[in-house]
């Protein structure tokens, strides 16, 4: 009888394990989306989100918030049970975020993959059909569409679980080709490119490693026309320029100074070529620059500054937060002598004793701002500003 009821106990075990197995998640990293995300012409500023946009693998995803669903006319609910996430397509409510505040502080979050996830995408049946007779040329066989049940979904535009009508409905499963679906606890991330294989969403999207993604909602809408191609040929300069200064960058490194620059700009209240010509002038765009008195990074920072605003010796050589670190000092001494950038730099440079009792030097200050101009002349020979 006890050899019975071990067996049968054992039995158990290995049942929950191997139910365990299936679905054993896996913890991994994501990147911050730095560069723009623009939706339908509308830009939505990813620090400003809670769950941003965010990089797995070199693949773009977008967060299934309520909100997001309501910019790309998406509403999601996931059955955890069967691992089953069903998107219902629905027309866009809402053109941009609602609150334009920093919600994150471009800090690469951590994720993990949904193992074994099932993606279904429910579309009214008229526009399915259509969807289809605009895409009659489009091999109609792959993801054929098939009516839902009411089994299938529950899903009402407010996210409550509504019953739908089902003759009203098909449904087809997404091919995420590979990737996997991504959670932040119970908050799910979806590759964006998968969105333009399933025919009855079909979203366009453009990307350049310059200026950051496109997204059309619209099928008559390319995603290309939303992108600013005078912005992209400065883009391409000003990493052209930071690599004229240090041959050693690679360019996908220079474009992740460039948007580091540009948001601290844009956090801070500062020109982010200013920012750009310090870090010239202060090490030459070197993360790992020590200078003989002791000032670390790209913006050099001495630690004892860095340590009174709780920053260790180890943070000061992470690029960003030196170069936010930098962006919020400059700002507040620059802003401290009413925008004079002379006295603001010396501050930074020499302290803000020197320069209230007058007896500071100007030289590293019109160094910098020499610099500042020669970004300028550097873009305008060599072709990178828009005619």
């Amino acid at each position: 009888m006890t050899k019975k009821l071990v067996i049968v106990w054992l039995t158990l075990i290995m049942v929950l394990f191997s139910s365990i197995s299936i679905y054993a998640d896996e913890d991994v990293q994501g990147d911050f989306f730095e560069k723009h995300v623009i939706i339908n012409g509308e830009e939505i500023i990813n620090y400003n989100l809670q769950y941003p946009f965010l990089l797995y693998n070199d693949t773009t995803y977008f967060p299934l918030t309520p909100e997001m669903g309501e910019i790309l006319g998406v509403t999601a609910e996931m059955d955890w049970e069967s691992r089953t996430l069903k998107l219902l397509k629905t027309d866009s409510t809402r053109e941009n975020i609602s609150s334009n505040w920093l919600k994150n502080n471009n800090v690469d979050p951590a994720l993990t993959v949904v193992s074994g996830a099932k993606v279904l995408a429910f579309v009214d049946k008229m526009d399915a059909g259509r969807s289809e007779e605009n895409n009659e040329s489009a091999n109609t066989a792959k993801n054929e569409p098939k009516l839902a049940t009411k089994d299938d979904i529950s899903l009402s535009a407010e996210g409550s679980k509504t019953a739908v009508a089902t003759p009203e409905l098909s449904v087809t499963e997404i091919d995420l080709g590979g990737l996997p679906l991504l959670a932040q606890g119970k908050n799910l991330f979806l590759p964006v490119r998968a969105m333009t294989s399933e025919e009855n969403f079909n979203w366009d999207i453009y990307f350049d490693a310059y200026y950051g993604i496109c997204i059309s909602t619209d099928p008559e809408i390319p995603a290309k026309t939303y992108a600013d191609q005078d912005e992209i040929l400065l883009n391409k300069g000003l990493v052209l320029y930071m690599r004229s200064i240090n041959t050693e960058l690679t360019t996908p490194v220079a474009q992740h100074y460039l948007f580091l620059f540009k948001r601290a700009g844009e956090v801070y209240d500062i020109d982010y070529r200013l920012l750009m010509a310090m870090s010239s002038k202060e090490s030459n765009f070197r993360v790992w620059a020590t200078s003989r008195s002791g000032a670390l990074g790209m913006m050099q920072i001495m630690p004892k500054t860095g340590a009174y605003y709780g920053l260790s010796k180890q943070d000061l050589y992470n690029e960003k937060i030196n170069i936010d670190f930098g962006a919020m000092y400059i700002s507040d001494k620059i802003h401290a002598y009413g925008g004079d950038w002379t006295k603001g730099l010396s501050a930074y440079n020499q302290g803000v004793s020197k320069v209230n009792r007058g007896t500071h030097s100007t030289v590293y200050a019109d160094k910098v701002i020499g610099e500042y101009y020669k970004i300028s002349e550097f873009l305008e020979t060599s072709g990178y500003v828009a005619k």
